[in-house]
């Protein structure tokens, strides 16, 4: 297993998911903005209870998948994802990875671990889709009551 900066994507389609956790662990979120389609879906399916608008179940173009990650990394520190596996499909523009990832949350003090299963799909250069599976449970215990205080 490595972190997904020293891993070396084989295409494209590797390289946005590989870019989606490095430029989230550098929180370059400029960077991170212009891998995504302008329409871009970004969903949640086990999304944690209580945090409003700001998790939803899907973020819905460029803008609002920005508004999301701009407040869940406001106050992050130490972020790092490592890379499990990176599994190809039959078609050529998904990338499934599984990854792990951890963190410290500035607002709640609280170290925050989580598992991935993410489905990237991408189109002309850019992700048109994400399919980000995660648990809920942990999100909360690291997060708290919800981004509210956030803000």
């Amino acid at each position: 297993m490595k972190r997904a900066d020293e891993i070396q994507p084989r295409d494209v389609p590797e390289e946005l998911a590989l870019g989606y956790f490095t430029l989230l662990m550098k929180r370059d979120l400029d960077g991170f903005a212009q891998l995504w389609h302008e329409d871009a879906i970004n969903h949640i399916p086990f999304r944690p209870e209580g945090f409003g608008k700001f998790v939803t179940d899907a973020f819905v173009g460029r803008d609002q998948i920005m508004e999301h990650y701009r407040i869940a990394f406001k106050n992050r520190s130490d972020h790092v994802f490592w890379i499990d596996h990176i599994h190809r499909t039959e078609n050529k523009d998904i990338v499934i990875v599984e990854a792990h990832a951890n963190s410290l949350v500035g607002e709640t003090k609280r170290v925050y671990e989580n598992q991935y299963v993410c489905i990237f799909t991408a189109s002309d250069g850019k992700l048109v889709s994400l399919k980000e599976y995660t648990n809920p449970l942990a999100f909360m215990r690291a997060f708290g009551g919800g981004f509210e205080e956030f803000r």
